[in-house]
């Protein structure tokens, strides 16, 4: 990527990339790769990657990740840090917690904000305005679960669920998918990570923010019911339930 976007574009996009390591010798060694690759010596973001539970949280921890973050950011080679995590609201509130016991704060978090979220372990009732008390840039993302609103089986879907199980939400209840991105969009968000497979999905989100309809809250609550009986595991198979 870094071929095509570097140097001529370098002062007009924002460059992000992340980092699932779980030591900080690893993690640097990820950092140096990936400004390498990108042909860049700083990144405007860089984000640990998927925190599993409270025990992955405190692991990476004590083997050096956060501090390898914190140090990147010191030394100019990243402009923000951050963290992603979609698998349960508590490990997202656990690291935030952990944060705030050092008097640390990170600058974004990336997680799953969508239609079916607020039903089922949801990050956006539990996570986001703790982020927004904090001032994070909150970054959404799995607006469409991945695709498997499509009922399509994705790169999270567990052996135990069968294609046949998933169910195509989209069709059945008639929502569109400029629906689920104007959801979305009418949420505190900075930014939607919308994942496009093709130059047409690509157009068409592009689109909806050209021509984006603001939601009022009565037509939130009336997707949020519409999409209700879809809410678990299934669809949203990337969560955890965790205690």
């Amino acid at each position: 990527m870094g071929r095509f976007l570097i140097p001529k574009y370098r002062d007009e996009i924002f460059l992000m990339t992340k980092s699932h390591a779980r030591t900080g010798e690893d993690a640097k060694k990820h950092l140096e790769l990936s400004l390498k690759a990108l042909k860049t010596d700083q990144l405007d973001l860089w984000q640990i990657h998927t925190i599993i539970d409270p025990e992955d949280v405190d692991k990476r921890i004590e083997n050096g990740v956060l501090d390898a973050f914190l140090e990147a950011k010191e030394k100019g080679l990243t402009r923000y840090i951050g963290f992603t995590g979609h698998r349960s609201p508590v490990t997202n509130l656990h690291f935030l917690k952990r944060l705030e016991e050092r008097g640390l704060e990170m600058d974004t978090c990336q997680m799953p904000l969508n239609v079916l979220d607020p039903s089922f372990e949801s990050f956006q009732k539990n996570v986001l305005p703790v982020l927004l008390e904090k001032e994070y840039g909150v970054i959404a993302m799995k607006t469409m679960s991945g695709g498997s609103m499509m009922g399509r089986r994705i790169d999270t879907t567990p052996e135990w669920i069968k294609t046949e199980m998933i169910p195509d939400m989209v069709r059945e209840t008639g929502i569109s998918p400029a629906e689920l991105h104007q959801y979305v969009y009418a949420l505190p968000v900075s930014s939607l990570v919308s994942g496009c497979n093709n130059l047409e999905q690509l157009e068409h989100n592009i689109g909806v923010l050209q021509n984006l309809k603001k939601l009022s809250e009565s037509d939130i609550q009336r997707l949020e019911k519409l999409v209700e009986p879809y809410a678990g595991l299934i669809v949203e198979n990337y969560k955890r339930v965790l205690s």
